[in-house]
């Protein structure tokens, strides 16, 4: 976590600290981002980065678990508890488009984790990181079941899983080139998703997860 040097500059100096800081692990990846560099981008002196942080492990920790709460402030800050699963998943699949077509770098550090080599990152911030979506997802399945709008024959803990499998591989497709190509070519786009047409392109997905959810008539 940072030092109290870090909590004592100007909000100004800390912000931009922060987002060079994550502009950079995308751009770089955690084992190709420099100390030097950074202090370059973000205007201070390379001692004065080890002056916040104990390490680039610590900072890199650091920047997962603030850039974690601005989505989660966006997301679930907006939330009415009181919606139901419907309006929830369209308020998450929504509300997160928009975060991420915000905050890009974010998506693309998250993303990193998974990859090889950082199992240590993983090993510290995964569970923190998946365990609320997952927890908030199976309890309003369950409640959506027990109101009778949700079918009672649904595997809740596998339902909660493709919820979300469904939304991370559609917000990546917004920040990553990969994940971008992919989307299109499963869904034989050809035009580019920008925040002209998101919303139509969210709606299909939100329909389909719709779709899995709702009772059989009848």
């Amino acid at each position: 976590m940072p030092k109290e040097t870090f909590k004592n500059i100007s909000e100004e100096k800390r912000q931009r600290f922060i987002r060079e800081a994550t502009s950079l692990f995308a751009e770089k990846g955690y084992y190709g981002t420099d100390m030097g560099e950074l202090a370059r981008r973000a205007g201070v002196s390379k001692g004065s980065i080890y002056n916040y942080f104990d390490s680039k492990e610590d900072l890199f920790l650091y920047l997962s678990d603030y850039n974690l709460g601005l989505s989660r402030k966006a997301i679930y800050g907006t939330l009415d508890p009181d919606w139901d699963i419907y309006k929830q998943i369209e308020h998450i699949f929504q509300t997160g488009a928009e975060f991420i077509l915000d905050n890009q770098d974010t998506m693309v550090v998250y993303l990193s984790m998974t990859s090889p080599g950082m199992e240590q990152f993983a090993n510290a911030r995964a569970v923190i990181t998946e365990k609320f979506t997952a927890d908030h997802l199976k309890r309003e399945l369950a409640k959506g079941i027990e109101q009778g709008i949700v079918r009672a024959d649904l595997d809740i803990n596998m339902t909660a899983f493709i919820i979300n499998g469904l939304y991370i591989l559609f917000v990546a497709s917004l920040s990553t080139a990969y994940f971008r190509i992919r989307l299109k070519e499963y869904l034989e786009m050809d035009e580019e998703i920008n925040s002209d047409n998101i919303q139509q392109h969210q709606a299909k997905i939100i329909e389909h997860i719709h779709k899995m959810l709702r009772p059989p008539k009848g």
